[in-house]
């Protein structure tokens, strides 16, 4: 048993032998890693992913939208409500939950089918991304309230969103979804403001199926897509798998002899 051992431990043992050529079997592992994600990896973080981008979403959503209804860019009907200098609306926290969960997984799922490698997610870089965005958001809210030409307010915004995506996303599969929201979203309000007149644009001159919205709502959505949503989804599948990887170093064994033999 002892001489087993000590083949075991030789280097020259390991190459020599096709059998034991693979030193996986050999070496303590974890059961999990950090490495590219895989689909069973996402599928067990699904629920926390979930909760956290939704969250993110009902907390922090209504208190960055409140930039733009400070300044009468969208005004609020049924069910507003004030809350200090926050105008906002009570089914503003559920749909942008919904909203910021729904895209943040389709993110995800994309990511997955990515040929390419896409870029991980970090806590620092939402912190930035976070950032990034409130003061993207300010920026339109003092044009709008500045009286800035709507056609030259939409060059601006464009252009940064544009920066913004090169800067903390650089993926296509990023620029085509957040295209697709910034098209998709004013379809998706129409309902809302046709039929249950929750808010509208004052100064809309963007007509779409007979309702009225306003350019800055529109590229809002796309730098929404860029920043939020994608780096938050990332992040939270990092910290998540890093939690749980943590514990299954803790837990983690060497591979038993009887393996090998």
């Amino acid at each position: 048993m002892q001489g087993l051992i000590a083949l075991k431990s030789s280097p020259c043992f390991l190459h020599s032998c096709p059998r034991y050529s693979n030193t996986k079997h050999l070496v303590s592992k974890p059961h999990c890693s950090m490495r590219k994600r895989s689909t069973s990896s996402l599928r067990s973080t699904l629920p926390s992913i979930s909760l956290s981008l939704f969250g993110s979403g009902f907390f922090l959503g209504p208190l960055i939208d409140g930039l733009h209804s400070r300044v009468g860019l969208v005004v609020y009907q049924n069910g507003s409500i004030d809350i200090g200098p926050l105008h906002t609306n009570i089914w503003v926290p559920p749909l942008l939950g919904l909203f910021y969960c729904s895209v943040g997984l389709l993110q995800l799922f994309l990511d997955q089918r990515a040929p390419l490698k896409v870029p991980e997610g970090s806590l620092e870089k939402t912190v930035i991304a976070l950032v990034a965005l409130m003061l993207f958001i300010e920026l339109s809210a003092e044009m709008y309230r500045a009286g800035i030409a709507d056609n030259i307010e939409a060059y601006i915004l464009f252009a940064l969103a544009e920066l913004i995506w090169f800067s903390l996303d650089r993926t296509w599969i990023g620029f085509t979804l957040a295209s697709i929201i910034g098209l998709c979203c004013p379809l998706a309000e129409i309902p809302l403001m046709k039929l249950y007149h929750l808010w509208y644009y004052p100064q809309a001159n963007i007509e779409i199926l007979g309702q009225g919205h306003h350019p800055t709502s529109i590229i809002r959505r796309v730098v929404e897509t860029y920043i939020q949503m994608v780096t938050s989804a990332r992040d939270f599948v990092s910290l998540i798998q890093a939690l749980k990887c943590d514990s299954c170093f803790d837990t983690s064994t060497a591979t038993p002899e009887s393996e090998i033999e």
